[in-house]
């Protein structure tokens, strides 16, 4: 299955506001455009007003029609906290007679993933996933002191839109501030680089994973091991760390 860093909803373009904000702190908004809120950010439900909750930089985003601005705080945490309409990865935990139970992060609570959320699944269509799988959902809904869902398909369009089981690959923990650039930020160049060295596919959580497949073992845990050391090191080192391991990985497989 192939699938797709593109975020559907949102065309990221020069983002309006790159500015440091302390909780509480005021945005940067246009009120005539509508508002879709993202990670960091809440609004008071008796004044309407949207205000940041987490330090960190704030993120006001326009699609690609300019009818509706995406905000959000671009901070680091090592906790995540579902948000609807985030890309997540997920491990299949348990299974019930209508859902699975999926971890997105370790000691976190679990969220719920519908039989009935796959393409084209009805009551004798079922998915057969197994405990231990993963798979890349959009997260459906996130209320406060309920159950999360998620959801492996396009509920608007009813397709996939690169959702679902993610077979075989090996999958990275890595900080949540460096998977919203590699998802969010088009100029970031970590994918950019690896394209260079092998072909592979690539899933990126916000939830702190990412999942990397190649055609062989040795590419993969090349890309694996790089994305692991790009994550803790500056953009200028990520081109040398790159060549190194693929280089001990081909040197490993050939001795």
């Amino acid at each position: 299955m192939s699938v797709s860093l593109d975020s559907s909803s949102v065309t990221v373009n020069d983002p309006n506001t790159y500015k440091l904000v302390l909780p509480g702190d005021k945005l940067d908004l246009n009120p005539e455009v509508p508002i879709t809120l993202g990670p960091g950010v809440y609004c008071d439900p008796k004044t309407q007003d949207i205000i940041p909750v987490n330090a960190g930089l704030e993120n006001v985003q326009l699609n690609s029609r300019g009818n509706n601005q995406l905000v959000y705080i671009d901070y680091d945490s090592r906790r995540y906290i579902c948000a609807v309409g985030d890309f997540v990865i997920g491990t299949i935990v348990s299974a019930f007679s209508d859902s699975y139970k999926v971890a997105l992060s370790n000691f976190s609570q679990t969220v719920s993933l519908s039989y009935m959320s796959f393409p084209n699944a009805t009551k004798k269509n079922r998915p057969t996933l197994k405990i231990g799988d993963l798979v890349y959902a959009r997260v459906l809904t996130a209320a406060k002191e309920l159950e999360a869902e998620i959801e492996c398909m396009d509920s608007s369009t009813g397709q996939d839109s690169g959702f679902g089981l993610l077979e075989d690959g090996v999958c990275v923990d890595v900080p949540l501030s460096f998977c919203r650039k590699l998802l969010f930020d088009d100029q970031f160049p970590l994918l950019r680089m690896l394209s260079k060295f092998c072909k592979f596919e690539v899933a990126v959580g916000v939830n702190g994973k990412v999942w990397v497949k190649c055609d062989d073992i040795k590419n993969t845990l090349a890309c694996y091991r790089s994305i692991l050391q790009c994550s803790k090191s500056s953009i200028n080192q990520y081109s040398q760390i790159i060549k190194n391991q693929f280089k001990i990985l081909s040197n490993t497989v050939d001795e």
